[in-house]
C-alpha cells in the first residue's frame, strides 16, 4: 500500500511539474523570464524516487527537463488526460532509468 500512495505522491508532484512547467514555457514565448520562477519540485520527485547521486543521474536529469518539454504541445484547458498521460510515461522512463542506475552501483 506504501508504494501505491508513494507511487501516487510522485506522479502528482510531475503533473504539477508539467503545470508549473507549461506556465514558464507560455510567459517565455512572451518574451518575459519566467526561470526564476521555477519551482524546483524534480528536486522532491528525484529524492523521493531514491536516485542514487551520480554522474549518470545529471543525464537522467536532464532527460526529465527534456520529457517535460513536451508539455508545450499540451492543451491542458481541454484535457488533464494527457497531461496524465505524459506524467505516467516520465514516471515510467524515471523508474527504468533509477533501476539501471541502481544496478550498476
Amino acid at each position: 500500500m506504501k508504494l501505491k500512495k508513494e507511487q501516487a505522491l510522485i506522479l502528482s508532484l510531475i503533473k504539477d511539474d508539467l503545470v508549473n512547467q507549461k506556465l514558464l514555457l507560455g510567459l517565455d514565448a512572451l518574451g518575459l523570464r519566467a526561470a526564476d520562477y521555477y519551482l524546483q519540485l524534480s528536486d522532491t520527485i528525484f529524492s523521493l524516487m531514491d536516485f542514487p547521486e551520480s554522474s549518470h543521474s545529471d543525464r537522467v536529469y536532464e532527460l526529465y527537463l527534456d520529457l517535460t518539454k513536451k508539455v508545450r504541445f499540451v492543451d491542458i484547458s481541454q484535457s488533464q488526460k494527457q497531461v496524465d498521460e505524459l506524467a505516467r510515461e516520465i514516471y515510467a522512463e524515471l523508474a527504468a532509468h533509477r533501476a539501471t542506475l541502481k544496478k550498476s552501483h
